[in-house]
């Protein structure tokens, strides 16, 4: 919102020369003005100066040099200086009226708390300026403000939009003839007749009017029932109309607007305006600042040879923004023509191609913004042709390339930000000649080598963004010489060395960020000298050495991440200096001794990590003393010793405690069962003994709680049930033993139910008792327990459920075949997208889970645990077939049934489990042969099908020829394959997934041989027998030649059956 900078028109002048603040005032006004005083709270001391006899020089009142008179009242108020009504709003105006000659009144950006506009101020005749900008005022807008007829200038714009609104009659603006300015921005005008622009056009002084986010429609502008007089519109020189609900062609009626000026109509949907529109505007002459955004406007809208531009006319805008439109291609060419132009917008668009050469011959551009495009290529270099660049923002496009040298040349340059591109190379070193920046982003690049030591000569600049980019080497000394410095980001690159000590100099600092690095050595001591410094983060860097005392004096840090380094030592006594330290964090480290108790005198804090070091010691004392503490990370820091009794009353706001992985002893305090705000409890892996406490409330905010690995004995706490926000429950490894029925029937909003390890016996039939009272649940861990009976047909009413562990008990009966519809393991396309899209304060994924898979112990956390999909039934009594049904979990990764009584075949289909990872059916008493399809488990990368009863030859191909441990097939003697010692023959030999294909060949070759013989056959035979049967003479002829040949063949046989019996005589008679 542009200030009412011109708003001394109706004499600033004769203000200027006539106020005299030397003379005391008129009596009765001083006493009127001190009334006034009384109906404010004021606590940035705005009218402090009101006392004594002198009024004339109270702060914002101005007096007539003459008169003595009081004629002004300025007493604009801002967010960190305002005044407060506490008295009635009347009497504000009551005592405002007895200054009977006060012309100016301004009481903007003042808090009057919802109060209504008083019809009084009607009675301020005498009036020539009102302000009443953003005062909180609410309810209608009195009409009686229209006997203000002196007045010049109102202004009634709010913040806050629909708490001021006009009635349908808004005649009586019509009466404030010489108004020159009218600002009723954020007003209601929604009710307001459809005659409103007509009522405007009878001001002929209107010159500068801003009716931004009125609710204004297309039924409130000119018609032919309603027309505009655009004589008088036509002194209209600024006009804003943008945040309304105008649409289609209304910028028809702006052409006769030819004083403008200044033109407003961002956030108004254009998309239906005719492609004429700069057409249009082109006809304003005078126009030089025009915004056009977010107003759905496309390619068409843009001239083009049909809708040839005026240059000529638009050639005076020197402000054009567009930005937040639907342009698309090359950025428009008809800008390069645009030469008078000193502000550019384009951010937000869907630009694409590279940034033209000709942007070189805008001479005149101080900023340009081509931000959030689709921008490619490199920067060109006649950017550096833009001498008056103030500022240049081409970030989040995807520009690649170098930045160019003769960036360098743009003296005049304040801001830089090229954050979010492809942006390679160096930085250059010319950018040393900035002199002017201020602000430089070039974070998330590719920018590589060191940071050139010429940045140490922009002696202005106030912020450094280089993070997120590969940049290497130290850190200049030189950037010690940047005074001016408040803020510096260098985060996420390869920057090795020391921190250098050089840093100590910049005293206006304000925030530094090293963190994710190779930064080395140990953290200067001169950093205490930064005395204005709020958050220091050097997380994930290899600092070592010890913390320096002198960070103490930084009396103003708010926050302060060490996190992850190397640093040993003690935690400095002088930390309880930081009484503004919000938010520490010293986790991963290698400090050791006591917790310093000076901690305790940090009022102010909010969270503390220390969790990863050896400190050797009790639970601290001083955060008893912590009453704003919100989050406390104590974990793994070798913590010992009891809990404190009264732990559940020491820190009234505490959200989360982490206490894991220490050796705290002890019982759980009853104390936590009076905790109202604690959300996240984690105790797990300490050696804490006795029950836990069966105190537990329904009007507790639990959400995480992990006891699990400690001590813990006797029943399942029936009261834990009435903790309605509980998701997450991990009471695993211990020694509980009854009341699971409480867990699996009572709770409503768990998600993972973690109770394996235990002692929980009984029959989980009768257990669940026909009810599951939980369908949120994705993980349910009843590992090792001594539950026994069937597995009941409830748990399949489990919607949700991802991990199904109820292995090593002594369940009995069959795998109930609902097992093959829980949702997520047929289909896990919901899992993933909640995964990307879940944002929690601490993840239920954020406990490491353990499971059996691929046939060792695996802890899961995170992202994996999010995803992971299991069913482990293993090592108990289960009996029957695998059931058919459980080939449909194609999303499960892992089924383990080893150790049971199962018997029949392995599914047929169990290809169709597509994405098994892990598949363990050994120890049963499965028999029949392996089924080819298992080749098709393509991510198949564990596998026990040992000692069963089956037979037959391994299937090969695909994934199965990567598992080549015997192993997988041992105790099964009726089993042959390559792998085994006992070779198939031939004929039991299994077609391998590999030659199916070959197979089939086979087989169609011979069905073709077949088919081939079968028709020469059929041929040979009709074509000969065919021809006898219908021919006589050849069949005559064709059987007195068999006869023939027969009478031969017995001739010739008996010949030779004769000779050889004289043969025989004869060799007879030679004996």
């Amino acid at each position: 919102m542009l200030v009412l900078v011109t708003v001394l028109f109706f004499g600033a002048a004769q203000f200027c020369s006539g106020w005299n603040t030397s003379f005391s005032c008129i009596e009765r006004e001083r006493e009127a003005l001190l009334k006034f005083k009384l109906c404010f709270n004021d606590p940035s001391h705005m009218l402090s100066s009101w006392k004594g006899n002198h009024c004339c020089e109270w702060r914002g009142v101005g007096c007539d040099k003459k008169s003595r008179y009081v004629v002004s009242l300025q007493l604009k108020g801002s967010i960190s200086n305002q005044v407060y009504l506490i008295n009635d709003v009347e009497e504000v105006v009551s005592s405002l009226l007895k200054l009977r000659y006060l012309e100016h009144l301004d009481l903007s950006n003042n808090n009057f708390s919802g109060n209504f506009i008083p019809p009084s101020f009607g009675l301020m005749k005498q009036l020539r300026y009102l302000n009443l900008s953003y005062m909180q005022f609410r309810g209608r807008i009195p009409s009686e403000l229209g006997n203000l007829t002196r007045l010049h200038a109102l202004d009634l714009s709010q913040h806050y939009y629909g708490r001021l609104k006009v009635d349908d009659d808004i005649q009586w603006i019509s009466r404030l003839s010489p108004l020159q300015q009218l600002d009723m921005s954020g007003v209601n005008l929604s009710h307001a007749s459809s005659n409103l622009f007509q009522v405007l056009g009878m001001l002929s002084s209107l010159s500068w009017l801003s009716l931004s986010d009125c609710s204004l429609k297309n039924s409130h502008l000119p018609s032919h029932n309603h027309p505009l007089n655009f004589t008088l519109v036509g002194n209209i020189q600024h006009f804003d109309i943008s945040q309304n609900s105008f649409h289609g062609p209304i910028h028809i009626f702006l052409q006769n607007m030819t004083s403008l000026t200044f033109l407003d109509m961002s956030g108004v949907n254009l998309s239906l305006t005719s492609s004429n529109l700069f057409q249009v505007l082109g006809m304003l002459p005078s126009l030089s600042w025009l915004s056009l955004s977010s107003c759905s406007l496309k390619n068409s809208h843009l001239p083009s040879h049909n809708h040839p531009l005026n240059f000529t006319l638009l050639g005076n805008i020197q402000h054009l923004d567009l930005s937040t439109n639907l342009f698309q291609g090359p950025i428009p060419i008809f800008l390069q023509n645009m030469t008078s132009l000193i502000f550019l917008y384009l951010v937000g668009n869907q630009l694409s191609g590279s940034i033209p050469d000709s942007i070189g011959q805008l001479s005149k551009l101080e900023l340009i913004d081509l931000s959030f495009n689709q921008l490619s290529g490199s920067i060109p270099d006649s950017i550096g042709q833009l001498s008056k660049l103030e500022s240049i923002d081409l970030s989040a496009n995807q520009l690649s390339g170098s930045i160019p040298d003769n960036i360098g040349q743009l003296s005049k340059l304040e801001s830089i930000n090229l954050f979010v591109n492809q942006l390679n190379g160096s930085i250059p070193d010319s950018i040393g000649q900035l002199s002017k920046l201020e602000s430089i982003d070039l974070s998330v690049n590719q920018l590589s080598e060191s940071i050139p030591y010429s940045i140490g000569q922009l002696s202005k600049l106030e912020s450094i963004d280089l993070s997120i980019n590969q940049l290497s080497g130290s850190i200049p000394d030189s950037i010690g010489q940047l005074f001016k410095l408040e803020g510096i980001d260098l985060a996420g690159n390869q920057l090795s060395g020391s921190i250098p000590d050089s840093i100590g100099q910049l005293s206006k600092l304000e925030s530094i960020y090293f963190y994710h690095n190779r930064l080395s050595g140990s953290i200067p001591d001169s950093i205490g000298q930064l005395s204005k410094l709020v958050s220091i983060s050097l997380f994930v860097n290899q600092l070592s050495g010890s913390i320096p005392d002198s960070i103490g004096k930084l009396s103003k840090l708010e926050s302060m991440d060490l996190s992850a380094n190397q640093l040993s030592g003690s935690i400095p006594n002088s930390i309880w200096k930081l009484s503004k330290l919000e938010s520490i964090d010293l986790s991963n480290n290698q400090l050791s001794g006591s917790l310093p108790d000076s901690i305790g005198q940090l009022s102010q804090l909010g969270s503390i990590n220390l969790s990863s070091n050896q400190f050797e010691t009790g639970f601290p004392e001083w955060l008893q003393l912590q009453k704003t503490i919100i989050w406390v990370d104590l974990s793994n820091a070798s913590i010992s010793g009891p809990l404190p009794e009264n732990i559940g009353h020491m820190m009234p706001m505490l959200r989360g405690l982490y206490l894991a992985d220490n050796l705290m002893n002890g019982s759980i305090p009853m104390s936590l069962c009076n905790s109202k705000s604690l959300e996240f409890l984690d105790l797990s892996n300490n050696m804490l003994s006795g029950s836990i406490p069966n105190c537990w409330r329904n009007d507790q905010s639990f959400n995480f709680i992990d006891l699990s690995s400690n001590n813990l004995s006797g029943l399942f706490p029936s009261t834990m049930a009435r903790l309605s926000s509980l998701t997450v429950l991990h009471l695993n490894n211990n020694s509980l033993h009854k009341g699971l029925h409480v867990a699996l029937k009572n709770f409503t909003s768990l998600e993972v139910l973690d109770l394996g390890e235990n002692k929980f016996s009984g029959n989980l039939t009768s257990i669940v008792g026909g009810k599951i009272g939980n369908h949120s649940l994705k993980i349910l861990r009843l590992r090792k327990n001594l539950l026994f009976g069937y597995i009941p047909l409830e748990l399949c009413s489990l919607s949700q459920l991802q991990i199904l562990d109820l292995a090593d008990n002594n369940l009995t009966g069959r795998i109930p075949p609902c097992f093959g519809k829980f949702p997520i393991m047929v289909n896990a396309t919901k899992l993933i997208h909640d995964m990307y899209y879940y944002i929690s304060d601490r993840n239920w994924d954020q406990t490491p889970l353990t499971e059996v898979v691929k046939g060792r112990y695996l802890n899961y956390i995170g992202k994996t645990l999010r995803l992971e999909i299991n069913i482990d039934l293993s090592r108990n009594s289960l009996i029957g077939s695998i059931p058919e049904e459980l080939i449909f979990l194609k999303d499960l990764h892992s089924l383990n049934l080893s150790w049971n009584h199962l018997s029949g075949k392995i599914p047929e289909k169990i290809g169709q489990m597509e994405n098994l990872e892990s598949l363990d059916f050994s120890k049963n008493g499965l028999s029949g042969m392996i089924p080819n399809s298992m080749s098709s488990l393509t991510k198949l990368s564990h596998l026990n099908l040992s000692y069963n009863n089956l037979s037959g030859p391994i299937p090969t191909g695909y994934q199965l020829q990567t598992l080549e441990d015997p192993t997988i097939y041992a105790g099964n003697p009726q089993l042959c394959g390559a792998l085994l010692l006992k070779k198939c023959s031939n004929d039991a030999l299994p077609p391998t997934t590999a030659n199916f294909k070959d197979n089939d060949k086979g087989e169609l070759k011979r069905m073709w041989f077949y088919i081939v013989v079968m028709l020469g056959f059929a041929t040979g035979f009709w074509g000969v027998v065919g021809t006898l049967i219908l021919v006589k003479s050849w069949r005559y002829a064709y059987f007195q030649w068999v006869d023939d040949v027969q009478h031969w063949i017995l001739v010739a046989i008996t010949l030779k059956v004769a000779q050889l019996k004289k043969m025989f005589n004869g060799n007879q008679d030679d004996q």
